[in-house]
């Protein structure tokens, strides 16, 4: 899914960050990768409140605080009941920590041969850092793949102190 309008931006020496709300909470975040065209930058907010929030604890996490994202409001209307069980399994991943996608099935209900699913549920993830698709590593070693681009799942990994 392509963020094409923001209402939200943060921004670090890690990089930007942008960030779509609706008035139902979160509902997609762009890791923004050099080269790559920026969303347009709307000058609504639904919920300001909840920008704030996000502000804060974006910057918390950048600098290497244990944030907790858990009371977040997302907005994750049109997916599925597969992508909302994988995606909620992920969230109760903690902060340092990783697993595999074949973990990842196991914790979201599923038996193990689901892992190729669960990649492709982690693909669909429109909330990267919140829902933390960056702490799922393949079996066989390595970073594996990442909607925003390996270098930034390598600095999110690298901010909670895990190396690949």
């Amino acid at each position: 899914m392509k963020l094409v309008s923001a209402n939200f931006v943060f921004q670090n020496r890690q990089g930007i960050v942008y960030g779509y709300i609706t008035g139902g909470g979160l509902k997609q975040i762009l890791l923004y990768q050099e080269g790559k065209p920026k969303p347009y930058v709307l000058h609504e907010r639904p919920n300001i409140l909840l920008g704030r929030l996000l502000t804060f604890r974006l910057d918390r996490y950048f600098s290497g605080i244990n944030e907790d994202f858990s009371d977040i409001p997302l907005d994750l209307t049109g997916a599925s009941e597969f992508q909302l069980r994988v995606w909620d399994a992920l969230r109760k991943i903690s902060f340092g920590k990783t697993c595999t996608y074949a973990e990842l099935a196991v914790r979201a209900g599923f038996p193990p041969r689901y892992a190729r699913a669960v990649g492709f549920a982690l693909g669909r993830n429109p909330i990267p850092i919140i829902i933390p698709c960056h702490r799922v590593l393949p079996a066989t070693g390595g970073l594996g793949s990442f909607s925003a681009g390996v270098e930034w799942k390598r600095r999110l990994l690298q901010i909670e102190g895990v190396t690949v």
